[in-house]
């Protein structure tokens, strides 16, 4: 593995020492490349859900930024940045995050509502669902797919440091309060990969997981190099050289993500209010001890004018 150098004015390329340029992954625009490969999709989602043999996902469709309609102030539809379909009627949803701000929280419960009211859309029309008898069918009318929202997050997102991917779901409060919490349902998940924590925890690749993890955090030139197919067909989707300047063009113009900047000015926005609202009070209180002050001195030469003595008032003056 090289460092990561960076001789173009791109901040999404980096450069070789043998002055081959790749793509940086880590951006919404650029990580829609490398995972533009069933493999690609389907080797990353085993590795991070540590799927065995038995259960690991071996088909999907896939497509990026899924327009979710569903009504939304001025209709605009929220877009899931990879959406995943599998053959066994799994919906899982991934999002690369550059940023995290006041509101990340809920646009996570957001994506995940948006992702489990699509996946039971089309879970009601897959063929599964289609093949089963017209009562079952009405007898299973509420039943929810599999649903898994993967959040990867180029900044520290995990309250400990002592993990890098961390597993949410629904549990009983009862249950968490006497320490024998389990999911309700695992149907519904949160995987949350925290990358900072990652870098700092994983030192170099052992595994397929450390292998994504670091490519998509750290770039190209901070993996090893390789045989292995899947691994070396995704680089090779990285290299620019492979690229056509209309497609280069295309993945500038991209580069810029509206919602994710949206959110950071709502919050620099209720922090400049907050700071405002206690500033305001802070004048309030500045100025009403003014105002006692100036009282406090009338009364003082009050007292003064009747030949009260400075002790008597001083202790007065004292008395809360």
């Amino acid at each position: 593995m090289s460092e990561n150098t960076n001789h173009s004015t791109k901040n999404y390329i980096v450069t070789n020492e043998q002055g081959e340029e790749f793509l940086l992954p880590k951006y919404a625009a650029t990580f829609r490349i490398l995972m533009d490969d069933k493999d690609t999709i389907r080797d990353v989602l085993n590795s991070l859900l540590q799927l065995d043999r038995d259960h690991e996902i071996v088909d999907l469709e896939y497509e990026f930024e899924k327009p979710i309609d569903i009504f939304m102030p001025e209709n605009d539809p929220a877009r899931l940045d990879v959406w995943v379909h599998t053959r066994d009627n799994r919906y899982l949803n991934i999002e690369m995050q550059n940023k995290v701000h006041a509101f990340f929280f809920d646009r996570m419960q957001l994506y995940n509502s948006y992702l489990t009211l699509r996946g039971k859309y089309e879970f009601n029309r897959s063929d599964y669902f289609m093949g089963l008898p017209e009562e079952e069918r009405r007898y299973r009318y509420y039943e929810l797919p599999e649903t898994v929202s993967i959040w990867l997050c180029n900044n520290s997102v995990l309250r400990s440091k002592d993990i890098y991917k961390d597993v949410w779901s629904t549990y009983s409060e009862y249950e968490v309060k006497s320490g024998n919490a389990l999911p309700i349902s695992r149907k519904n998940r949160y995987i949350v990969v925290d990358l900072p924590n990652f870098l700092q925890l994983r030192k170099g690749v052992k595994t397929r997981e450390d292998f994504w993890l670091r490519l998509i955090s750290r770039g190209p030139l901070q993996v090893p190099e390789t045989e292995d197919p899947i691994f070396a067909n995704a680089l090779d989707r990285l290299r620019v050289s492979r690229m056509s300047p209309e497609l280069l063009k295309a993945l500038e113009a991209n580069m810029f993500d509206r919602h994710e900047y949206e959110a950071l000015e709502a919050e620099a926005y209720l922090k400049g209010q907050a700071r405002g609202m206690e500033k305001g009070a802070q004048q309030e209180r500045e100025k009403n001890d003014a105002d006692n002050a100036a009282r406090d001195t009338k009364r003082a030469e009050f007292f003064r004018s009747k030949g009260v003595s400075e002790a008597i008032i001083a202790e007065g003056f004292a008395l809360k």
